[in-house]
């Protein structure tokens, strides 16, 4: 058992200590009231009250964020229901190429992530790396088909990263220490400006275990820095603005015998978020620009500094360009149509070969009608035409999308919903890179098909109870296997262990998920989650369970004036199979993290993060990379 076993039950007994004993401290202000009925806008793309909306939904605010400490959008949306994060690093999940991402009920690379309404998703990864936390008013995320609405990658569901506003006038400046982390952040906003800096520190650390594959991990150090701007230009302009940098000296592996020679790896990490957003609320008129870059520079190493290779997978220039522009025109009422227009260019080079550069265009149109039959029932019936053209890889596409959702208010705070859609997946556009990079013999089909789902909800101010039951069946599946498993001779000069991109066969997935969040008096806050579900992929004949079948989550938050202390558990059972070594399932994860805030005044905020409290070698990939041991941050803002 680890040293750093005691410090993590010392720190349970400690929290849970304060919260029994603070129920008598006596503070002079009052509780901040909590809401649960929230409005949602990424559903339907027009505002509608959780209880109105024909899907399953999530909104997580800036206050939530707050009260259970996430750090990050990433950590966030690991702890909730119906969401699995998959990382190669701990905290945010990116490791050069190697890129993190989260997926809803159990598919990979079939969930589309947006930033103010615009898509940021680059070669079919949704990394939230480059959003800063403090940069968050909230997050949205609607699950179940939604490329009607969206297009491509929307297949799982949909996750909207909506940042603050300008208008409040304030500055701030925070610093943060821990065992493995410290920085600092200085902000601020004014009434047409939000403009935010920080820069992060990560300490190296060593995992204790060996993972199956026989390498002891060594995660070394890297910093991070973070640029957020949001700028209003008129009434209905806003230019928001994101610059991250991450340098990551990489993973060592050794041997356990120490007989392997150290291999380091070095990455330097470039992202880019550019959107110019427009909002008529008069004419009910919304439109996004946006431009999203991504620049990866990798090195590898021997131990006495010799370059072994600056991997083409590792050295690369990805970007988007995305316009969509949507009108909400009122025939009615009780009947509304919602249409819209979205034009998407995609790139990808590598840096060694920008000869061999390629790029993908796409345009759509969507429409969808909303009819209120009378006070308790209403249909949302949505259709969508997405046009993909050849670009000398893969083929032109053309795609219809359909999509029928109906919505039975039994009373004000109680609705009942069906929700059936089709959704599609491009393949991730370096494909070609990984095949011959001539033609179009070595193109795949996009996956797609269909989701139904049925939810009850029952919303208040005080109270959110929410179940759903979903069946998904997709075809020809996304995978990547080497070409040696496949039995195909690679090209010339190429090795029979790379891994190439290719279309499996069918996924299915049937599940049900429950939530409950409850707001007890004026102090008390708990919330409880379950999924149970079974993801199969038909793999050479045979289903193989791609994540795991079952997820809980608890929390519970004791506010009193100045004073907050918050516990959360999140646990992922019965899990897939690693990647390495004879075929094993993956350990179970159990995650038990705890926050601590005070606020002495308006001007100043301590806040004490408590993170893997029971010091579990939890693996946070099918490679089984490890997520840290017990740590702790100490934060403190003051505000002027």
């Amino acid at each position: 058992m680890k040293s750093n076993f005691s410090k993590g039950m010392l720190m349970t007994a400690l929290i849970t200590g304060t919260v029994l004993c603070s129920s008598a401290v006596a503070f002079a202000e009052e509780l901040q009231e909590y809401s649960l009925d929230q409005v949602v806008v990424t559903a339907t793309r027009t505002e509608k009250r959780d209880v109105e909306v024909p899907a399953t939904t999530n909104v997580i605010t800036e206050q939530e964020i707050k009260n259970r400490g996430y750090v990050s959008v990433f950590d966030a949306l690991e702890q909730t229901v119906g969401i699995q994060s998959y990382s190669y690093t701990s905290g945010e999940g990116d490791n050069g190429s190697s890129t993190g991402r989260t997926y809803i009920r159990g598919l990979d690379k079939g969930t589309l992530v947006l930033l103010n309404g615009a898509p940021i998703n680059l070669n079919n990864y949704n990394s939230t790396a480059g959003i800063p936390i403090s940069a968050v008013e909230k997050i949205e995320v609607v699950k179940g088909s939604n490329s009607v609405l969206y297009g491509s990658e929307a297949m799982g569901g949909v996750i909207n990263i909506i940042t603050k506003k300008a208008g409040k006038i304030n500055n701030s400046i925070k610093a943060v220490a821990g065992n493995y982390k410290k920085g600092y952040e200085v902000a601020s906003s004014g009434d047409k400006y939000i403009l935010s800096f920080s820069r992060d520190y990560y300490k190296k650390f060593e995992n204790s275990s060996i993972n199956y594959k026989g390498f002891d991990t060594d995660r070394r150090a890297y910093t991070k820095n973070n640029l957020f701007a949001s700028v209003n230009l008129s009434k209905d302009f806003t230019l928001n603005y994101m610059h991250t940098e991450t340098k990551n000296t990489g993973m060592t592996y050794l041997n356990p015998d120490g007989s392997m020679n150290k291999t380091s790896y070095s990455y330097n990490d470039e992202r880019d978020n550019v959107a110019l957003l427009y909002n008529n609320e008069q004419d009910k008129l919304k439109s996004n620009l946006s431009f999203n870059r991504r620049r990866i520079d990798g090195k590898q190493y021997k131990p006495n500094g010799q370059v072994l290779r600056s991997g083409s997978s590792s050295n690369i220039v990805l970007y988007t360009i995305n316009y969509d522009i949507n009108k909400d025109w009122t025939l009615s009422d009780k009947a509304t149509v919602l249409t819209g227009v979205t034009a998407n260019k995609e790139h990808y080079e590598e840096i060694a070969n920008r000869s061999n550069a390629i790029s993908r265009d796409s345009l759509a149109a969507y429409f969808s009608w909303n009819q209120k039959y009378d006070d308790k029932f209403s249909t949302n019936i949505g259709v969508r035409a997405h046009y993909v053209k050849n670009n000398g890889f893969d083929g032109a596409h053309n795609v219809y999308l359909p999509q029928l959702q109906t919505l039975y208010k039994l009373n004000e705070n109680t609705s009942w919903y069906i929700n059936v859609g089709k959704a599609f997946e491009m393949p991730a556009i370096n494909s070609r890179y990984s095949r011959s990079k001539t033609g179009s013999n070595g193109a795949l089909k996009p996956q797609e098909g269909w989701t139904y789902e049925t939810g009850l909800k029952k919303i208040t101010d005080t109270s959110s109870s929410k179940l759903a039951v979903f069946t998904m069946r997709m075809d020809d599946k996304f995978a990547w296997k080497k070409y040696n498993q496949l039995g195909i001779t690679p090209p010339a000069g190429v090795d029979p262990d790379t891994y190439i991109q290719v279309n499996l066969g069918e996924f299915k997935n049937t599940g049900v998920e429950f939530e409950y969040d409850k707001v007890i008096g004026e102090h008390w806050r708990y919330n409880l989650g379950a999924t149970y579900q079974d993801p199969l992929a038909k793999d050479a004949g045979k289903w193989t369970q791609q994540s795991s079948r079952y997820q809980f989550t608890a929390g519970a938050k004791y506010n009193y004036s100045k004073l907050g202390v918050g516990v959360n558990l999140y646990y992922l059972g019965d899990r897939e199979d690693a990647s390495y070594g004879s075929l094993h399932k993956l350990k179970n994860i159990i995650k038990l993290n705890s926050v601590i805030n005070y606020d002495p005044d308006k001007n100043n905020s301590i806040t004490l993060n408590l993170y893997n409290l029971l010091d579990r070698d939890n693996s946070i990939n099918v490679s089984e990379n490890l997520d840290k041991p017990f740590n702790w941050t100490l934060s403190y803002e003051y505000r002027f």
